[in-house]
């Protein structure tokens, strides 16, 4: 009797706008001359063909991972671990991405990888056994391998936290701190106690040599205090703090609250988790998702409407001299349903349903330097407004980086009407799956599709 047939998880196409001269992204002596920027979305050629599941990166990251059907990544851009870039500046071209087999880091026979988070300098990727594997930058004990000696780590090693046999099922990444959510629903953190990040009730602050400020770090993660007797189902952090939410839809804040950005009235630093009372009301008006930018806090509530809190812009309502306080709508898609958001840099996005069963892509942002907002020349755009280059594709998912944005599409519609990057390529008759040749101009060779199918 023959096998039934597993059913694929739901995948796209990966399309990518913005800054992609990841060497120069950021710097000030760039120059039009040096960029190559992407103004609008394009389909990235070298992985056009791959089912992509996932994307990964993060609005202080300036690289980006995408994970295939086969639960491999693909990691470009300006990478964590210098080790792993293809040059001495540890970059690492989007025309030539490297694949991460998951039993290259030494996960188990048949283990994939499912998903990630991608900090200012360090990566992480999760398994499908609830593993958990980190690299880059660990100044501040932040990748939480017990390692306090190590600048940076080469290469991704496994995380063993206190959290046992539990699997971990997100991770999130700020400056100087981690976050690890396990299945049951505890929330973990390690690196620097500074501002509350760990919400430990302390930042472990003392003055050293020179008069400089010093904080305490965990190169151990620590379990969060102050959520006991719920279940996180969510978590989300900025540059210095984080938010969680609850699988009844309540949701705590804590960390740095410059700018107000925990949405609680104020600007007091917040050492533990405390409960976001705009939140903890009706039904209705409860989470079913976070997210956080660098300085901002955002709340899909149970309606769909999109909520912000924090400096989001440089001008204005919302911006340093006048950040929102506590949870504000945006004005102008306060009559839409948001599915997806992401805040990037300085960018932010929801889609949204069409009255056509589509799905509509809209983004705002001020002081975008690079086209990640994907708006072409425009640049810019202080008030949200739809992506016209998406108009009649449908967007599953959004990642938004510091300098750049990548989309998730799924086939169909007006897709395969995009723009490709780069315009041409020389063809490989190498299959990216198998790595041998059948002489076909393609990814994947036929041999390599049945075997993964069977």
């Amino acid at each position: 009797m023959p096998d039934e047939a597993v059913e694929e998880p739901q995948w796209g196409r990966l399309l990518l706008t913005g800054g992609i001269h990841w060497s120069l992204n950021g710097r000030k002596d760039r120059t039009a001359q040096q960029s190559r920027d992407l103004h609008i979305p394009h389909i990235l050629r070298s992985l056009c063909d791959a089912k992509i599941v996932k994307i990964v990166t993060g609005h202080a990251a300036n690289y980006g991972m995408a994970i295939d059907i086969r639960g491999n990544a693909w990691l470009f851009g300006k990478c964590p671990a210098i080790a792993l870039g293809a040059n001495t500046n540890g970059v690492i071209s989007e025309q030539a991405p490297l694949k991460i087999r998951p039993f290259e880091t030494g996960c188990g026979l048949g283990v994939k990888f499912v998903g990630g988070a991608a900090g200012k300098g360090n990566a992480f990727l999760l398994d499908s056994d609830g593993g958990a594997w980190g690299c880059g930058t660990n100044h501040c004990a932040q990748l939480g391998l017990n390692l306090r000696r190590e600048a940076e780590v080469s290469e991704f090693t496994k995380i063993d936290g206190p959290w046992g046999d539990a699997k971990i099922v997100q991770i999130t990444a700020g400056w100087t701190f981690t976050l690890f959510l396990t299945e049951e629903g505890e929330v973990y953190g390690a690196g620097s106690h500074e501002s509350g990040q760990l919400g430990s009730g302390k930042t472990g602050a003392r003055l050293m040599k020179a008069n400089k400020m010093y904080h305490d770090l965990e190169s151990y993660p620590i379990l969060i205090r102050g959520l006991e007797g719920h279940k996180i189902v969510q978590i989300a952090s900025g540059n210095q703090h984080s938010l969680a939410m609850s699988d009844d839809g309540l949701v705590w804040a804590w960390g740095c609250a410059g700018y107000s950005r925990l949405g609680l009235e104020d600007t007091r630093d917040r050492l533990e988790p405390t409960m976001i009372p705009a939140f903890a009301g009706r039904e209705m008006s409860r989470a079913s998702a976070i997210t956080c930018g660098p300085t901002n806090s955002v709340v899909i509530d149970r309606s769909g409407r999109y909520w912000m809190a924090g400096k989001w812009k440089i001008t204005g309502d919302g911006s340093t001299g006048q950040p929102y306080s506590s949870f504000k709508n945006i004005q102008e898609i306060n009559g839409c349903r948001a599915l997806k958001t992401s805040s990037g840099g300085c960018t932010h996005f929801i889609t949204t349903p069409t009255d056509e069963d589509g799905i509509q892509t809209i983004g705002w942002g001020q002081g975008v330097l690079y086209g990640e907002l994907g708006l072409g020349d425009t640049m810019s755009s202080t008030k949200p407004v739809a992506i016209e280059a998406l108009e009649g594709v449908d967007v599953i998912d959004i990642a938004a980086g510091a300098f750049f944005t990548m989309f998730l599409a799924r086939p169909g519609g007006k897709l395969s009407d995009l723009d490709r990057y780069p315009e041409h390529v020389n063809s490989s008759d190498i299959c990216i799956v198998c790595e041998e040749s059948d002489h076909q101009l393609t990814l994947e060779c036929e041999k390599a599709s049945t075997s993964q199918a069977a």
